[in-house]
């Protein structure tokens, strides 16, 4: 009786094991998402940044605003 109380016991804890290792993969699995998710916003906020730099300095030089800068503009506009 006492072997199959011994059996009993270690496949039980066996379970135990198992869900835990099982729960510790997914919150790892999770952690790496989360951070790789972060890393990714980090990045399109920045080509967004530039993108937007990028718009705004080719309407100043298309339309040949800036005030003082008409010449200077042309010049850039001209390499265009």
């Amino acid at each position: 009786m006492n072997d199959e109380n011994k059996k009993k016991e270690d496949k039980k804890e066996d379970k135990i094991d198992k869900r835990d290792r099982k729960r510790w993969y997914r919150l790892e699995r999770i952690k790496a998402l989360t951070a790789k998710a972060a890393a990714v916003a980090t990045k399109r906020k920045w080509l967004v940044f530039l993108i937007g730099i990028g718009l705004a300095a080719y309407f100043l030089i298309s339309r040949g605003g800036g005030g003082g800068l008409g010449g200077l503009l042309e010049m850039i506009k001209g390499l265009f």
